[in-house]
């Protein structure tokens, strides 16, 4: 079980501050990340089919633009497990700043390239170049961003400043969302000319501000405290895998429905509201957007609380919840009512698998694993998730919905089996909030009967 050390507390706080500092670098990041997700996941729906794969049927350069956004998430576990090994030997912080810059860069690349017209087939490959770079980074980035925020903060307060990165996401999605819907809306050929460049440009603000916010934060004390006791593997990934095997095959399938049931609405629900539905573009564009400012509150709503109730028992609500609700879900789609679509996604993706999933989702993962292996575990499950159902879940609800003759039930299908997966397995993991457990000491590597340094929470 995790050995967070819990900082000792006097009156006064003395790490109030840094805990403060190393949330709001741990969240700027988290912006950039799904700003930048949110921005190519609508573009290969929108713009990518268009002008990097032209001289293709709308089925087959949407197919080749969604491949596009899956090799992204191919890259992540690259990136994301060598990061991570840093990570567990060198420290959160220096780690966190090298994601930012990977991601900062593809993005930025990608609002510079040609198009097929003007360089040929050169274009799509070197957007495939640039998706790996944001992979790269994005591999580390969150989970890197749960442990740091874990690690610095009290005991009864995890939930809540882990979940904090989460809801940074998500203010990247409505500043991404909201940027796309204003360049969507102009004149076609204007958009698809030099409109849709504009946002990926603009994320060079929150490149520098990010990096500029790394570099003031602090190292977590847990880690340093590692450190001074010898508690770094050489491989910890390998000791990860070796003493913690069941765990991560467990948080693998705890974060099924948050990879598929998510994905396919952000991913993919662009796509279906244009091509099968015949809507405007903008319309799935605001519906997420919506969903998406919910969620910056919702995620550490959803953290707080469960530092109340515990971390299982809103997880496990979230996916019942969304197993259930996937039919209906479709169905107020087909609707083409924008305030019924809206209505839709808000429940699904914002409460159901935002606030309820997500939003435990950072502490949970994080407190199951020693310090020593934390970061490369942690990231081992999240990019494993990644690659078989966060990034083939746009391509596979294509294909799904193109099987079922343009309507969504196979797509249905898929989305509930999801949320069963995560219920069952994260029912099969131990509960790790201090508020739903009592607090039982295992070992104290203090000798003046002060807090325990090494602490593990467990049922009696």
């Amino acid at each position: 079980m995790a050995d967070l050390r819990p900082t000792p507390a006097p009156d006064a706080d003395p790490q109030a501050a840094s805990r403060k500092r190393n949330a709001l670098a741990a969240v700027v990041g988290s912006v950039l990340e799904w700003y930048d997700f949110f921005l190519f996941s609508t573009s290969a729906a929108l713009v990518f089919n268009k002008i990097f794969f032209s001289g293709e049927s709308e089925y087959v350069a949407t197919l080749a633009s969604f491949a596009t956004f899956a090799v992204g998430f191919a890259a992540r576990p690259i990136g994301g497990l060598i990061l991570a090994h840093l990570g567990d030997r060198w420290g959160r912080k220096p780690v966190l700043q090298i994601t930012l810059v990977l991601m900062g860069v593809g993005t930025l690349a990608i609002g510079l390239l040609p198009t097929y017209e003007q360089i040929g087939v050169w274009a799509p490959i070197l957007l495939v170049f640039c998706r790996i770079l944001q992979g790269l980074g994005v591999g580390a980035e969150l989970g890197g961003a749960y442990v740091w925020t874990t690690e610095s903060a009290k005991p009864t307060q995890r939930g809540f400043y882990a979940a904090l990165p989460g809801g940074g996401e998500f203010l990247g999605v409505v500043c991404a969302s909201g940027a796309m819907a204003i360049v969507s809306s102009m004149d076609e050929e204007k958009f698809l000319s030099w409109g849709w460049r504009i946002p990926y440009l603009a994320s060079i603000i929150v490149v520098i501000a990010g990096f500029v916010l790394r570099h003031m934060a602090e190292e977590s004390e847990t880690f340093k405290d590692a450190v001074a006791e010898g508690k770094k593997e050489k491989a910890p990934l390998a000791a990860a895998v070796r003493g913690h095997g069941r765990t991560i095959l467990l948080m693998i399938g705890a974060g099924c429905a948050t990879a598929v049931a998510s994905y396919s609405i952000q991913g993919y629900l662009p796509a279906y509201t244009t091509q099968q539905l015949g809507l405007p573009a903008n319309v799935a564009v605001i519906a997420i957007t919506i969903a998406a400012a919910v969620s910056v509150f919702g995620v550490p709503i959803g953290g707080w609380l469960s530092d109340r109730v515990g971390r299982r028992p809103l997880m496990i609500g979230g996916a019942i919840a969304i197993a259930l609700f996937a039919a209906p879900f479709w169905l107020l789609v087909g609707t083409k009512s924008l305030p019924v679509i809206s209505l839709a996604v808000s429940l699904a993706f914002a409460v159901m698998l935002n606030s309820m999933i997500f939003g435990p989702a950072g502490s949970f993962y994080s407190e199951l694993l020693p310090t020593e292996v934390r970061f490369s575990g942690l990231v081992l499950a999240r990019e494993t998730t990644a690659v078989l159902f966060s990034g083939t879940a746009p391509f596979i609800a294509t294909l799904l919905v193109h099987a079922g003759g343009d309507s969504p039930w196979l797509l249905v299908g898929y989305m509930a089996l999801s949320g069963i997966i995560t219920a069952v397995s994260v029912l099969l993991l131990p509960e790790t909030a201090p508020r739903a457990l009592r607090r039982k000491a295992i070992k104290s590597g203090a000798s003046d009967g002060s807090t325990p340094i090494d602490v593990e929470y467990a049922e009696v």
